[in-house]
């Protein structure tokens, strides 16, 4: 059984839809995908719907970015700036608390995304919002950094991707606007309580030495953590082989997949990702025991 559990869609910051990219997954030969779009669960329908038709089995899932700014004030030494976000698998159809702090999360983002206008406004460049939600794939899209990057390009505000992010939209810059961020144990707790299972999505963004990752990893595991990303497509297979043998030593489930992003990221292939690395189909039973445990919790 060919499977990969991490993909985006045009509902976080991916170039396909949710239908779309169910298509491609057929088209790949997958029989089971995870759509986990960032902070955001709403394209899991459409894609479910969609994979009942061609035969591809869609789970539901999101990937939260989390709140780690204060790691260096704790003691930790990242070697740049860290980044964590938190994979959850299996969200209910149903009424959930998961669901309802990822809505919530929409508002705060919609409201980000018009003050980011404004000030690009206020620094000469006429860019308007529904350039931007047209950018993310029409109304009801949900807009993130990189789709801004992209209307700054063709205005012509800046020469490429990466220098719309280093003049305007990184950390500092000079449209940059805070986001709502949940902690690591808020947005680990919010999952269980909604019979989700949490997995740390790829570790070696938290830019952490191996005794600094594993220290983080045990206060994770503390908070519920019940997973590990050991098959990243944007790293070789021998490159990630401490996060699998942490994962083992922690009793984690080592999970993986592409990070497919569609045209957005061209350099991710569905399956595999840049490194072709294929995530072995037992970890989907792994999976599922957990959520199985989860869900006859009290």
């Amino acid at each position: 059984m060919t499977i990969d559990l991490h993909a985006h869609t045009t509902v976080s910051d991916g170039g396909d839809s949710p239908r779309g990219l169910v298509d491609k997954a057929a088209a790949a030969g997958l029989e089971v995908i995870a759509v986990t779009d960032h902070d955001n669960d709403a394209g899991c329908d459409e894609a479910v719907a969609r994979g009942l038709e061609v035969g591809v089995r869609v789970i539901r899932g999101v990937e939260i970015s989390c709140d780690v700014e204060d790691l260096a004030d704790r003691g930790y030494k990242p070697s740049g700036r860290p980044t964590m976000h938190l994979l959850g698998y299996f969200i209910p159809e149903t009424h959930n608390p998961l669901s309802e702090a990822l809505a919530d999360l929409q508002y705060h983002r919609a409201n980000r995304n018009q003050i980011i206008v404004e000030r690009l406004n206020e620094l000469g460049i006429p860019v308007t919002f529904e350039e931007v939600e047209n950018e993310a794939g029409g109304p009801g899209s949900q807009i993130g950094r990189p789709h801004f990057a992209a209307v700054l390009v063709r205005h012509g505000a800046v020469s490429d991707y990466q220098a719309a992010f280093d003049e305007y939209l990184a950390k500092g810059a000079k449209a940059y606007i805070s986001r709502k961020l949940y902690k690591p144990d808020e947005a680990i707790e919010l999952m269980l309580q909604s019979k989700v299972v949490p997995v740390l999505a790829h570790p070696f963004t938290l830019n952490l030495g191996p005794d600094d990752t594993e220290r983080f990893v045990d206060e994770l595991c503390q908070a519920g953590l019940q997973g590990i990303e050991g098959f990243h497509g944007d790293m070789s297979l021998d490159g990630q082989a401490s996060y699998r043998e942490l994962g083992a030593r922690k009793g984690l489930v080592v999970s993986g997949g592409s990070d497919y992003h569609g045209d957005m990221r061209p350099d991710r292939f569905l399956p595999g990702g840049k490194h072709g690395v294929i995530v072995p189909s037992a970890v989907l039973d792994e999976l599922e025991r957990v959520h199985s445990r989860l869900g006859s919790l009290p």
